[in-house]
C-alpha cells in the first residue's frame, strides 16, 4: 500500500481531526426543548438560574415547629404545641406540612409525623428536633450560578429532570447533519434484500456498515443520514459524494480507503477537497482517511472509513466519537499476556471475566478486521500505545468500557 510511508501516530491524527471539529462547530446549534434534549450534547455550559430549593422545604411530612420549642420532649415527657394554619408561626406554634412544602415563616424544622399525636387545637410532639432537621435549606441541591452541565456532554434524563426544574425550557445542542455512505459493488442494501440464498448465487454481502455506522452517529448524539450503496464506479462516486457534501455538515463513507485498482474514494475526495491524513499507525483501521473541502463557502469534513466492519467500527470511536463522547475508563487486570508492536497503537477488544472474586479482563482471541461477532462479545477494549510492547498477566490497565 502506497500510503503506508505517509502513515501518522494515533495521536497526532486526533489532535487533526479535533482541531477541524473546533473550526466547524461554533454555529452548529440549535434550541432545544428540554423535553426533547435527551441524548443530544450540550453546545454550552449551562448554569442555574436560581437555587434549589428556592425556599426552605420540608423533607419529610410533619409538622414545621421552632426546634428550640420541642428541646426536651421524649415519650414519657411530650411537649405539646398549638396547631395553626396560618403561613408564619410563632412561639410554641406548630404547622402541619407534606414533604416538599415550603416552611412557614419563623420555623426552622420538622419534626417527622410518627413522632407526634395530632388532637383538634394542638399536637403532642414525642422527639426533640435541632435547627434545620428534616429541612431541605435553599440552594441545598443548587445554588445560583452553580455549573449545571458542561459544554460537549450528553444530555442525560437527569440532566432533563435538572435543567426543567430550573425553569430553563429550551437548551443549546449541537446540530450537525452526517450522511453515510457505503461502497462496494460487492454490497447489497438491506431494503433490496429478498431472500439469503439470494447472497449465496450472487455472492454480495448484506450493507450492514451503512447501518452500524449510521447507529454510532445516534449513539454519539447526532443526526445521521444514510445513503443508498454506491457501486465501485467514479462517476457515480463522485455523484454521490458530492450529493452529501452538499446535504451535510460531515460526510462518512466506509469501503474504498486503500490503494487497490476499485478504490476510487481517496482519489475523488482528493479532487473535491484537501486530504489531510490517510493512513494511521494503528490496528485495526490502519487505512483510515480524514479530509477537508469547502461546498459554496462553506467547511466540510470528510471521514474516509474501512469497509471492514470492525475497523471502521473502531476508526469511528478514536476519531468521532471519541471527540463528542468519550468513554469512561477503568483500571482492571488483565488475565493473560498481550503482545504489540513498538511504533502502533493496537485496539485490542476485551470481555469482562471473574477470577479469584476479582473482575478482570480478557483479550478476544479473535482477530481480523471483519469478524462483527467479536464487537458484539466485547465488553470494552484497550490501547495499546506506540511506546508499549505489551502487558503481561495481572498487570493493571486502562479499559474503555461500552
Amino acid at each position: 500500500m502506497k500510503f503506508v510511508k505517509e502513515l501518522i501516530s494515533r495521536s497526532d491524527a486526533k489532535n487533526k481531526v479535533f482541531e477541524k471539529f473546533e473550526e466547524i462547530l461554533d454555529d452548529k446549534f440549535e434550541n432545544i426543548e428540554i423535553n426533547k434534549a435527551f441524548g443530544k450534547i450540550c453546545f454550552e455550559d449551562v448554569h442555574a438560574p436560581c437555587n434549589i430549593p428556592m425556599f426552605n422545604r420540608s423533607a419529610m411530612d410533619g409538622y414545621a415547629v421552632i426546634a428550640e420549642d420541642t428541646f426536651g420532649a421524649s415519650q414519657t415527657n411530650p411537649i405539646i404545641l398549638n396547631l395553626v394554619k396560618t403561613d408564619s408561626i410563632s412561639e410554641e406554634e406548630i404547622y402541619r406540612l407534606s414533604t416538599g412544602m415550603k416552611l412557614p415563616e419563623n420555623s426552622n424544622a420538622v419534626v417527622m409525623k410518627e413522632y407526634t399525636k395530632e388532637y383538634d387545637s394542638f399536637v403532642e410532639i414525642y422527639t426533640g428536633v435541632h435547627p434545620n432537621e428534616n429541612v431541605s435549606r435553599i440552594g441545598e441541591d443548587v445554588k445560583t450560578g452553580d455549573l449545571i452541565i458542561k459544554k460537549g456532554e450528553l444530555i442525560t434524563p437527569y440532566h432533563v429532570a435538572l435543567i426543567s426544574s430550573l425553569g430553563i425550557k429550551k437548551i443549546k445542542c449541537y446540530s450537525l447533519k452526517i450522511g453515510v455512505i457505503a461502497t462496494g459493488d460487492e454490497l447489497l442494501d438491506i431494503e433490496d434484500l429478498e431472500s439469503v440464498e439470494q447472497l449465496e448465487k450472487t455472492a454480495m454481502i448484506v450493507n450492514s456498515n451503512s447501518m452500524m455506522v449510521s447507529d454510532l452517529v445516534k449513539e454519539t448524539g447526532l443526526s445521521p443520514t444514510a445513503y443508498r450503496k454506491v457501486p465501485d464506479n467514479r462517476e457515480e462516486l463522485e455523484k454521490a459524494i458530492k450529493k452529501a457534501l452538499d446535504e451535510n455538515d460531515i460526510v462518512i463513507t466506509t469501503g474504498g480507503t486503500s490503494v487497490g485498482d476499485r478504490d476510487y474514494t481517496i482519489e475523488i475526495i482528493k479532487k473535491i477537497g484537501n486530504i489531510i491524513f490517510h493512513g494511521v499507525q494503528i490496528r485495526p483501521g490502519r487505512p483510515v482517511g480524514f479530509a477537508e473541502a469547502e461546498i459554496d463557502g462553506k467547511k466540510k469534513l470528510l471521514f474516509v472509513l474501512s469497509g471492514y466492519p470492525v475497523a471502521s467500527a473502531v476508526q469511528f470511536e478514536l476519531f468521532i466519537a471519541n471527540y463528542f463522547k468519550p468513554r469512561k475508563s477503568v483500571k482492571l487486570q488483565i488475565n493473560r499476556n498481550i503482545a504489540s508492536s513498538l511504533g502502533r497503537t493496537d485496539i485490542v477488544r476485551v470481555k469482562l471475566v471473574e477470577s479469584e472474586g476479582f473482575t478482570k479482563i480478557e483479550p478476544l482471541r479473535i482477530t481480523g478486521s471483519g469478524v462483527l461477532s467479536s464487537m458484539t462479545k466485547a465488553d470494552g477494549y484497550l490501547m495499546i500505545k506506540e511506546n508499549i510492547e505489551g502487558y503481561e498477566k495481572d498487570e493493571f490497565v486502562e479499559v474503555y468500557l461500552f
